[in-house]
């Protein structure tokens, strides 16, 4: 046991030391933090819209303020003084409301390309009502014929999911929140599988072409050294884990002090994080980084050297993008393709999480592909345990296909020799 924590410690002290690692860290943070940053600027600096108002209505005129309580209005007497505002860039747009021999309202409207935007359709939308209610009037319409013409049609909104061919409530702001919470979740999964794979797959590759793992075999057992470089490389990614845990917490505190960024967040329903969907993301991140960590350990004991590192991460590189592209098609839609692709190995602990969250699954398909993948992992970390003790001193130079196909055979000759010797 000793030996396996001298292990484990030295690949996590080797790695936590390293640029590279402490870069791939401090990256994600910085840019989080540059963006929340840029929003903040933005939120605080973002002008009010000025508006140059011209109007022989005075009704119209107190419509117009009311319609937007953000825009700042400034009444001119004439088109010719509000027009010179507008060349002088004191205003956004210039309104010109003028009232017609029979009593209905005009608009003309221009606004400036380039200066702070104004909603004219709400603006239309306000002097719109405002007219009927003139035109109601000079019809000589009681005020309950008046209310009654212009009562809104009462349109109740509502949003559901069909779990288990039943309907559940669901919030109309969950989906958006959703998607983004899948692309994290995406991107994430072919992050910390890709980075981490090679960073195991380099470690060991460099040990076996420098010789230095025929000297760190004479004092510790191969299965010993094969779990504890897995176990340091775990470490390291809950390490990385834990300082974005920190980081998220002190960037919450912050956030939570203001208003604007607040507002922009409360649009979003991230309820799916707190609920058994966000349980079962981890559960296949943590499984996920497992797998490929195994994989990566099973490929780098079969290359000679560390001119074939690259070969060695292919194999993680491809299912890494297999994974990534098929949890993008479960973002747009959930067809016959990504259902599959949800049950297989290594592609699977990136695929289901956003089904689930997506709300696409079943309520038995997520735990079983749990159970499946943790299954699999115990069986392919077997496998790969017995292949990498077998063959990590062994230096092929027919490439990484002429080495897989000699392990294999090697491998399984062995297990059947131990079949029958127990026989």
């Amino acid at each position: 046991m000793n030996k396996f924590w001298i292990v484990t410690k030295q690949v996590y002290k080797k790695n936590v030391r390293s640029g590279s690692w402490l870069f791939l860290v401090v990256s994600p943070i910085i840019i989080g933090a540059a963006i929340l940053g840029l929003v903040f600027i933005m939120s605080k600096t973002a002008e009010n819209p000025h508006l140059a108002l011209v109007s022989d209505n005075p009704a119209a005129v107190q419509v117009v303020k009311r319609s937007d309580k953000d825009m700042k209005v400034k009444t001119y007497k004439t088109a010719a003084a509000a027009n010179k505002s507008l060349d002088h860039e004191d205003a956004d747009a210039v309104m010109v409301v003028t009232t017609a021999p029979n009593g209905a309202l005009r608009a003309k409207f221009t606004n400036r390309v380039g200066g702070t935007s104004i909603d004219d359709d709400s603006l239309h939308t306000a002097l719109n009502q405002l007219n009927m209610q003139l035109t109601a009037q000079r019809m000589k319409l009681g005020a309950d014929k008046l209310a009654e013409l212009l009562a809104p049609i009462k349109l109740s909104k509502n949003s559901v999911t069909i779990k288990d061919g039943k309907r559940v409530a669901r919030k109309s702001t969950s989906d958006d929140a959703n998607h983004g919470i899948a692309i994290g979740i995406t991107l994430m999964m072919l992050l910390v599988m890709m980075t981490y794979g090679s960073i195991l797959a380099q470690e060991i590759a460099t040990e076996k072409g420098s010789r230095i793992m025929e000297m760190l075999l004479s004092s510790v057992s191969a299965t010993t050294q094969f779990f504890g470089k897995i176990t340091g490389i775990m470490l390291l990614l809950l390490t990385q884990a834990a300082v974005y845990a920190v980081a998220v917490v002190a960037g919450w505190t912050w956030i939570s002090r203001q208003s604007q960024l607040m507002a922009i967040i409360k649009q979003y329903d991230f309820s799916a994080l707190l609920s058994w969907s966000g349980v079962s993301i981890a559960l296949y991140f943590i499984l996920g980084a497992l797998t490929y960590a195994v994989l990566a350990a099973l490929v780098g004991s079969l290359v000679a050297n560390q001119e074939q590192v690259q070969q060695a991460v292919m194999p993680i590189s491809m299912f890494g993008l297999i994974g990534y592209f098929g949890a993008l098609m479960a973002q747009s839609g959930d067809s016959i393709v990504v259902k599959v692709m949800s049950y297989i190995p290594f592609v699977n602990v990136s695929v289901m999480p956003v089904r689930a969250t997506m709300g696409y699954t079943q309520n038995f398909e997520s735990p079983l592909g749990l159970l499946e993948s943790a299954l699999f992992l115990v069986i392919f970390t077997l496998f790969a345990a017995r292949v990498y003790r077998a063959n990590v001193l062994v230096y092929s130079e027919g490439g990484l296909g002429k080495a897989l196909r000699k392990t294999l055979r090697k491998t399984f000759t062995m297990m059947g020799a131990q079949r029958h010797s127990k026989q």
